[in-house]
């Protein structure tokens, strides 16, 4: 009777240490289980694709041919929302390479709770030494980029040049870009509010904080084949839309102070036609 009692708490006890162990193994959010280190937002939450139009000194030489082909309507689109993109969103370059650059990168989970990438990105023909942090909170994450430059000027040193916020699942999110020539006074000039429903259907606000364009709103949208871009131009209280089809190339501009204000298309030749 002795023993198979013994037996039996024994047995009792070896089931119950097996019930702890693999209570244990399924609690992923242990405090010392981080799980798996998050998705890094889309690349297109930052960058658009403005391609179609080329450089602005082939647009420009389209204007100074305008009386061979009549190619006016594409060459003033791209003129302008290239004007656009450099008043507002043109000093992306160093953040679009970092950020490109730590999809190639493996984070660790550190003591701080955060996960970290550290990295280096060449833009520009100069090297930046990136790290880049995400701090989840329940189902958001928190973002943190910080370049590392001596050659650049001024130098910079764990200088945070963006940083940004969003759900895990990617689908929304916030970036603010501070001013690289004043390291130490963390000036914004420069929010993003992007949106990423499928890999064909994302966009972006942009928002200038700071200098000649504060106010100022460039917006990209992708949808499909369809393409939008739009400028408010707060200072001349102007507004600007820009569409093309990413298909076939053809498209239109409507933009104050050209063809009276009204929508100026373009063929997939990029010719000028009558708007349907």
């Amino acid at each position: 009777m002795i023993e198979a009692y013994r037996s039996t708490v024994r047995r009792g006890l070896t089931a119950a240490l097996l019930a702890a162990l693999t209570a244990c193994t399924a609690d992923s959010t242990a405090p010392n289980d981080p799980g798996l280190p998050p998705e890094l937002p889309p690349l297109t939450s930052m960058s658009t694709d403005l391609n179609i139009f080329g450089a602005p000194s082939s647009l420009h030489a389209e204007l100074a041919h305008e009386t061979s082909l009549s190619t006016l309507n594409f060459a003033n689109a791209g003129i302008r929302v290239l004007a656009a993109h450099v008043a507002t969103v043109a000093g992306l370059a160093v953040p679009v390479a970092t950020f490109a650059a730590a999809a190639n990168s493996t984070p660790t989970f550190e003591d701080d709770d955060r996960w970290h990438w550290r990295f280096t990105a060449v833009q520009g023909g100069r090297t930046y030494t990136a790290h880049l942090s995400g701090a989840v909170q329940g189902s958001t994450v928190g973002w943190d980029m910080r370049i590392t430059s001596p050659t650049h000027a001024p130098p910079l040193d764990e200088f945070v040049w963006y940083g940004g916020q969003g759900p895990l699942d990617r689908t929304s999110g916030r970036w603010t870009f501070y001013d690289p020539a004043t390291p130490a006074s963390s000036t914004a000039v420069l929010r993003i509010d992007w949106t990423h429903v499928s890999a064909t259907e994302h966009g972006w606000e942009a928002t200038a904080l700071a200098g000649d364009a504060t106010g100022d709103v460039f917006t990209a949208s992708v949808d499909g084949d369809d393409r939008m871009i739009t400028y408010r131009d707060t200072s001349e209280q102007a507004f600007m839309e820009i569409y093309w089809n990413a298909a076939d190339g053809s498209g239109y501009l409507i933009a104050p102070h050209y063809n009276g204000g009204v929508r100026a298309c373009w063929d997939a030749n990029k010719q000028d036609v009558p708007c349907g």
